[in-house]
């Protein structure tokens, strides 16, 4: 992995997210331009961005942050292998993981492995920035709900 996405980048979500150590998007994009934009607009919302290009070392980063990882952003055509697949494999993990997908040719009926629900959204492109930052936060919203709501806080 390049040092241009090993590391990750970003500042911390803020004290009033009830669980701050989960405060890392972690971005499945090949397009090195999109990922770049993805990142500069999750970090304007407080977010840290864990990017990888292809979905084997989206896997593993997935892997080294479990803890951290708020969201996964995943384009559904990664070089290597499915972006759905990867997502699929990361929720089997942490069943409660948000994941946003993201396709130019794919269609929200053809999810293939995810299924859709309050926890998995589809996103076509192309996408405003403004769609991004409304739909991350939706995500992360629900996911916290879901959250209190199985530890008994609701």
């Amino acid at each position: 992995m390049s040092d241009a996405h090993s590391a990750i980048e970003g500042t911390a979500f803020g004290p009033t997210y009830p669980h701050p150590r989960k405060d890392v998007v972690l971005l499945l994009e090949d397009n090195e331009t999109i990922a770049k934009m993805l990142m500069a607009v999750l970090r304007q919302i407080g977010l840290r961005v864990v990017w990888s290009p292809l979905g084997a070392e989206g896997m593993a980063a997935f892997r080294r942050h479990d803890r951290e990882v708020a969201l996964v952003l995943a384009d559904c055509r990664l070089p290597d292998m499915d972006g759905r697949e990867v997502c699929q494999q990361m929720r089997e993990l942490v069943p409660t993981l948000p994941v946003l997908v993201t396709s130019g040719s794919v269609t929200a009926r053809n999810l293939g492995p995810l299924v859709p629900h309050r926890l998995v959204q589809y996103l076509p492109k192309p996408y405003a920035p403004s769609e991004i930052i409304s739909r991350v936060r939706q995500l992360l919203a629900q996911a916290e709900q879901a959250e209190s709501a199985a530890a008994g806080f609701v």
